[in-house]
């Protein structure tokens, strides 16, 4: 097999909470372009499907559109459980699903803090104990978690966020070598700044949109198909000796 040939995914389906949108769904179309069949986990269905549909159009990849919400145990599971059903299988799981609420500490609600933890934490957290089930049993798997920047420095007013991310890799690293044993691989992507629609209308603001311009020594927010190749490689067989690493996709900030 050719080194280009193990960059496809044939055959393999890829599980995606948060597919329906931003960062998520760039990955979903990647992996789809590469021949993946795809599950789009949405707490919209119909965002879900509308993604899966514009996806498919692009690269004529199968797929199928699941509601849940990765904060609820029993939703994941049964998400699982359709997937399953439909495929037989699950070979890359992909937790996008996230999002980042901002605050000073002492104005920060309790209920929102728990909401960033619940989604961001648990949720990757519950995902992968119900995929890894199946994985451990098949003795593969493709696990991609999704961090951050604030998984190792921090900006004020995220404590949420960051407590979230920060958690998110040491999971990543904590489940690379639980998992080692039965071939799965778990690494975690940290992406900068890129213009989604979870950070859009913050971006709006000049002074915001100056202040993180200035800490990229690359001068530019992130690309969405710049995440996609990334998650393609992990996700491949490409990738077989990687695993508990964190890749920073920041433009340069964390290297600074």
């Amino acid at each position: 097999m050719s080194i280009i040939d193990k960059f496809r995914l044939d055959g393999k389906v890829a599980f995606i909470t948060g597919g329906s949108k931003g960062l998520g769904k760039a990955m979903a179309l990647a992996m789809a372009d590469a021949g993946a069949n795809l599950v789009i986990v949405s707490r919209h269905r119909d965002e879900g499907q509308m993604a899966l549909e514009e996806i498919s159009e692009r690269t004529g990849a199968k797929g199928m559109a699941i509601e849940a919400d990765v904060r609820i145990g029993e939703q994941v599971e049964g998400a699982v459980s359709m997937a399953l059903e439909r495929f037989g299988k699950i070979d890359i799981l992909v937790t996008s699903a996230g999002v980042n609420i901002r605050h000073p500490i002492e104005e920060f609600p309790e209920e929102e803090f728990r909401d960033v933890l619940d989604t961001n934490l648990f949720g990757t957290w519950i995902c992968c104990k119900v995929v890894g089930r199946h994985m451990m049993e098949r003795r593969y798997g493709r696990v991609i978690t999704i961090g951050s920047i604030l998984s190792v420095v921090s900006i004020p007013g995220r404590t949420a966020y960051a407590a979230s991310k920060g958690g998110v890799l040491q999971l990543t690293r904590t489940l690379a070598l639980e998992w080692a044993p039965y071939g799965i691989t778990v690494n975690c992507i940290c992406p900068g700044p890129f213009v989604t629609e979870m950070n859009e209308a913050i971006f709006r603001d000049p002074k915001v949109r100056d202040f993180f311009l200035s800490n990229i020594p690359l001068g530019r927010f992130g690309e969405m198909e710049e995440i996609g190749s990334l998650a393609l490689f992990l996700a491949s067989d490409a990738c077989p000796y990687m695993t508990g690493a964190a890749i920073f996709v920041d433009g340069g900030w964390t290297a600074r």
